[in-house]
């Protein structure tokens, strides 16, 4: 895609087309029958660079640049000179001129990646960045839903849990209405945003089992204590108190309310908090089936990255003498 942005910050940086392209290339790498290599003549150089921890995303960033034949650096924050001082602007610049083709970038600072929204040092996909989006987790939530039910119009996501907290989460406020989707987001008062601060076409809610009965599908979210400011969250939401009898989802819940649907979790899921072990355990629960669908939706995005033809990458427009 010669117009796919250099910078996925945000949802935000695609338009319909683009997602629908992403899409349809991830279902290709799910099914093609050949592991080799897709680059014959010079590999990439791609880098994961996370100064925040991660299983999924980390791994599943390396096992695709792996299986599409790109040579892979995992670039140590901690012992970068970033803990010299240096800025991040100048570490992308480092790697770009080392011969790194794209990075993979994670934070636990929210927005730090929109200050190179018009003049990218290097190609970079945000793996995530506080409490602001995580673009490529979403589609692939995406693509496991449209493998459920290819026409998402007009049916309802559920998000229970954490939402104002989650990345993710408001990456798939973002994404999911452009399919035709609707979406409630439930939980604890303190776990929700102002309706004020958003689309016309989310709804708010408190109320768990209500909730379950109006959806067709189930997204949970675990209590991203790392992220709490003690005075905005009560300490009670933050010890987890009787989340699971209030809020939580449980496979005896589903059986009484006769609602046999498809639960989704980003993870990391904690098992007696937002889930009971049951149905984690159950036919149900996508979860896996989230982190198999991770390496092909990522593999697109990087390919769609890597061959968009942009050659402004890397130029510093500075005084010349």
């Amino acid at each position: 895609m010669n117009s796919f942005p250099s910078l996925l910050e945000s949802i935000n940086d695609l338009n319909k087309s683009q997602i629908d392209g992403l899409i349809s290339l991830a279902n290709k790498f799910k099914h093609r029958e050949s592991e080799s290599s897709l680059f014959t003549y010079r590999r990439p150089i791609i880098a994961t660079s996370f100064l925040e921890n991660s299983t999924r995303t980390k791994h599943s960033f390396a096992i695709a640049i792996q299986k599409m034949g790109a040579i892979y650096i995992d670039f140590n924050a901690e012992t970068s000179s970033l803990k010299k001082g240096e800025s991040l602007e100048e570490t992308f610049l480092t790697l770009f001129n080392q011969g790194v083709n794209l990075c993979i970038f994670r934070s636990n600072i929210s927005n730090q990646l929109a200050q190179f929204k018009e003049s990218p040092p290097l190609k970079i996909i945000n793996g995530g960045d506080g409490i602001n989006e995580h673009p490529t987790q979403a589609l692939l939530d995406l693509f496991t839903l449209l493998e459920h039910t290819p026409d998402l119009q007009g049916k309802t996501l559920a998000i229970f849990g954490d939402n104002i907290h989650s990345r993710v989460g408001h990456s798939l406020i973002k994404l999911l209405p452009q399919f035709g989707m609707k979406i409630i987001l439930c939980g604890p008062e303190h776990f929700l945003p102002k309706k004020q601060d958003l689309p016309p076409n989310i709804e708010l809610s408190n109320n768990r089992d209500d909730t379950l009965l109006k959806c067709d599908f189930i997204y949970l979210l675990r209590i991203q204590k790392e992220r709490h400011d003690s005075v905005e969250v009560p300490l009670k939401y933050q010890e987890n108190f009787d989340y699971l009898e209030t809020f939580g989802v449980t496979l005896s819940k589903l059986k009484n309310l006769q609602k046999f649907i498809p639960v989704f979790h980003p993870g990391p899921a904690n098992i007696g908090v937002e889930i009971d072990s049951a149905l984690i355990k159950s036919s149900l629960y996508n979860g896996y089936l989230q982190v198999q669908n991770s390496i092909p939706v990522r593999m697109a995005i990087i390919q769609s990255m890597l061959v968009n033809n942009d050659k402004n990458i890397g130029n510093i427009h500075g005084e010349k003498f």
